[in-house]
């Protein structure tokens, strides 16, 4: 038997309980031993729950799962930020491997957690962190010991990707479709990770430290989310022929790279025109491999928690990629030599100021309430620096890429 020990029982942990339970046959099969979940440290005791459990299982104290010399695997479930890293650390430092699903965790520690599982020979396993239910890290690993990777692109936030998607197909206004996502559960009664572009800021941290075989942090990273884009945005992206998606990337040339998460404009036969709702996609391109693509449902209790037990029969099989996967690779970052063409768009109380950035502009595209330019290739803090002069609020302007 393989015990393991189970932090948090939200919506990804019970998922994980549920799986177990339902395919306890086959995966014991496959494994030879059962998995059975030994203990579960909850905040509620007496909290009511979807599942049933014996009350043996349930344990307010962390200790009671680190200092079980039975349990092998921990599976850390919870959205917090810094008690899921003491739970991690102190389980590394025991000896015990970890699985977690939490990408800010991984991405504010990665390097840190990463060397102590090395160090105390345990494995530190997070797949369900980047993509949800989509297999990406693991492919990723194996492929960088024969490639070196020269890009890696992702829309990787399903939240952002339905609101987008609600809002150029059904010409629903952001904040209805942002309700909307709140009420099917893909988005989170405070948006703002998601929205603002966070959430996949951590999980392309993650993907390009992999990628590269270096470290990227989360401040080597160009972010910007989707709040704003309103009706007028999507007409005219539409009049391009084009739509427009959250995408993350990370592109190399030698030891230099950039990396951003911006609303980008594409064409609407390009490959990232057709992820919708809220599935994700990661594409990366390696010198010998050429581009692989990945696709399917980023987020929800069952896909999430498939990537977490997918994690554990890797330790249990032992078939994850041992040693630290990090590479030493001295990376310089040049995100302030990127000059591209830019759509920006502010309401017409700005228009007396927004006069000023038509030296940026190729065409002006303007209506009563809105006028937009689409601007000539010129670097994204050119911008920010002249919008930020003029005294435009963050609410009154939309700013993306474009990619032709």
């Amino acid at each position: 038997m393989i015990n393991i020990g189970l932090i948090g029982l939200g919506t990804v942990g019970s998922g994980v309980v549920e799986i177990l339970n339902k395919r306890k046959d086959e995966l014991k099969s496959i494994l030879g031993s059962e998995l059975f979940i030994k203990r579960i440290l909850v905040k509620n005791i007496n909290k009511k729950r979807d599942i049933s459990l014996g009350k043996s299982l349930i344990t307010l104290e962390f200790d009671e799962i680190l200092k079980d010399s039975d349990i092998s695997i921990i599976i850390e479930a919870t959205g917090d930020l810094e008690e899921s890293y003491n739970y991690i650390k102190k389980s590394l430092k025991a000896g015990k491997n970890v699985v977690t699903a939490n990408k800010a965790v991984v991405s504010k520690y990665f390097e840190e957690l990463t060397n102590m599982a090395n160090k105390n020979n345990c494995a530190f396993l997070y797949e369900a962190s980047v993509g949800g239910g989509i297999p990406i890290l693991k492919p990723l690993k194996e492929v960088v010991a024969t490639n070196e990777i020269t890009q890696i692109q992702g829309i990787l936030n399903g939240t952002c990707n339905y609101i987008l998607t609600r809002m150029f197909d059904e010409k629903l206004a952001y904040e209805e479709a942002l309700k909307i996502a709140q009420e099917l559960g893909y988005a989170e009664l405070d948006p703002t990770a998601d929205i603002e572009g966070y959430d996949t800021l951590r999980k392309l941290r993650i993907l390009g430290t992999i990628a590269l075989k270096g470290k990227i942090s989360e401040e080597d990273i160009l972010v910007r989310g989707i709040k704003g884009i309103i009706p007028f945005d999507i007409e005219q992206i539409k009049n391009l022929g084009c739509t427009v998606k959250l995408i993350a990337e990370v592109k190399s040339t030698g030891d230099k790279f950039t990396a951003m998460v911006q609303p980008t404009i594409i064409k609407k036969n390009s490959y990232f025109a057709n992820v919708n709702m809220a599935f994700n996609s990661v594409a990366f391109i390696g010198n010998n491999v050429g581009e692989l693509k990945f696709y399917g449902s980023g987020a929800g209790k069952f896909p999430t928690a498939n990537a977490v037990i997918s994690d554990v029969l890797d330790i249990v099989k032992s078939s994850y990629r041992k040693g630290n996967p990090l590479g030493t690779r001295k990376l310089k970052n040049i995100n302030e030599k990127i000059e591209e063409p830019y759509y920006l768009r502010v309401s017409s109380e700005y228009k007396k100021k927004f006069t000023i950035l038509y030296d940026m502009a190729d065409e002006i595209l303007s209506t009563t309430d809105n006028i937009a330019i689409i601007t000539k290739e010129v670097s994204i803090q050119n911008i920010l620096s002249l919008i930020s002069s003029l005294g435009i609020d963050d609410d009154k302007y939309f700013l993306g890429r474009i990619v032709k």
